[in-house]
This record gives structure tokens, C-alpha cells and sequence, in this order.
């Protein structure tokens, strides 16, 4: 339902129609219906974390960090229409894009955090951002998309900022 009309014009009735459940139900569970949407993103971020969690060890996982990134891609993809649901939302207490870019700078930081020069804090934030930008760009496309994807973009667009071709 968030999907097809903005959240603050969806009504707790509107959800219990939906939902198919009634009113003592609803409020048993949920204080409101922020509430409801603030538990339904802290299921995504399990899920999201445990996913990057479970492959943190880039060295096992045979594709390398792309292959960890295009597993939480795939992830998010399987469940686009709730991630663009609750990115949308605006209530005290949810700010989903920067849940998302703090699960992607810390992925960044455990991976790359020692590795290289510069400050790796602000080069986690950078790519973070870079990383969400993207993504919520693929998901409103609906489109597949792997990390790959995203390097090759992000190579265009040095090129272009750094002026060579």
C-alpha cells in the first residue's frame, strides 16, 4: 500500500482494510501507524545486516566484495517495493537512506578501513553515499544491477570530474 500513495495520506483504517485485521489487533502490536512502519524498516535492517555480516569475511567469499555487494543488491531488489515504501517515509525516528549509507560505510571500513591512503572515514562516507544514490536510482528503475555496474559508473563519472577521457 506505501507504494501506491504517500504514507502520511494512508490511514490506520486504510491498513487494517488491507491487512485484513481489526482495530484491537492493530493497536495490540503498534502504537500508530509510524510505529507499524518503523518496526517493518528495523525487519529490513536485520535482515540487511545480517546479510552483510554473514559476508564480511571478503576472503571467503569467492567473488570478493562485488560478490558481497551484489548479494545485498540482490537482497534489496527482492524486496523493492518495501525499500522504496519506507524510503519515502518521513517520521521521527526512520531516516531509511541513512540507515542504508551507515550499513555500507561500515561495510566499507571493515573491508577497506586499513588499507591505502587518505582519510578512509571520509572515503567511507563518499562511496556510501555514491552506493545509495545509485541504488535508489536502480530500484525506482526496477532495473538489475550488480557493484560492478556501480564501478564503472563511478570510473565515467572520475573521468569526468578529473578531465581526462
Amino acid at each position: 500500500m506505501p507504494a501506491e500513495r504517500p504514507f502520511d495520506a494512508i490511514t490506520v483504517q486504510a491498513i487494517l482494510d488491507e491487512a485484513l485485521v481489526n482495530r484491537k489487533t492493530f493497536y495490540s502490536h503498534y502504537r500508530d501507524k509510524y510505529d507499524l512502519v518503523r518496526k517493518m524498516a528495523d525487519g529490513f535492517f536485520v535482515d540487511i545486516a545480517a546479510l552483510v555480516e554473514a559476508r564480511k569475511r571478503y576472503d571467503v567469499v569467492p567473488e570478493g566484495p562485488f560478490g558481497a555487494m551484489d548479494a545485498l543488491y540482490g537482497s534489496l531488489l527482492a524486496k523493492r517495493r518495501l525499500a522504496l515504501a519506507l524510503w519515502d517515509v518521513k517520521c521521527e525516528g526512520l531516516d531509511f537512506s541513512g540507515e542504508l549509507a551507515s550499513i555500507v560505510e561500515g561495510a566499507y571500513l571493515s573491508h577497506f578501513g586499513k588499507v591505502g591512503a587518505g582519510d578512509p572515514v571520509l572515503q567511507a562516507k563518499l562511496a556510501s553515499a555514491m552506493v545509495v544514490a545509485m541504488l535508489h536510482y536502480r530500484l525506482e528503475a526496477g532495473e538489475p544491477f550488480t557493484a560492478a555496474d556501480i564501478h564503472a559508473e563511478l570510473d565515467v563519472l572520475h573521468r569526468r570530474v578529473s578531465g581526462s577521457r
